[in-house]
């Protein structure tokens, strides 16, 4: 596991070594996911839909959850449509 030490800007903006950005395949507009746990805070970057589109991931689904995502996209599109 590697460790960086990070700056803190006066506005609270963490600076990250281009080292670690590299590494991460973190690149200007990607966000990051902040974990806080007791007094550590663990950033995580956030994956794009392109990035998990290309994992190779088995999902498994329940009918219920599928009727509901379902009628969640049909009352979005019809939202749009008025």
């Amino acid at each position: 596991m590697a460790e960086y030490i990070l700056k803190v800007g006066r506005k609270g903006e963490i600076y990250t070594p281009k080292k670690l950005r590299l590494k991460i395949g973190l690149s200007p507009g990607n966000e990051i996911i902040a974990i806080i746990k007791g007094d550590q805070l663990l950033l995580k970057k956030k994956k794009t839909i392109i990035e998990l589109l290309e994992e190779n991931t088995t999902v498994s689904v329940t009918e219920q959850e599928l009727k509901n995502e379902k009628t969640f996209a049909r009352e979005g599109i019809i939202r749009e449509m008025t």
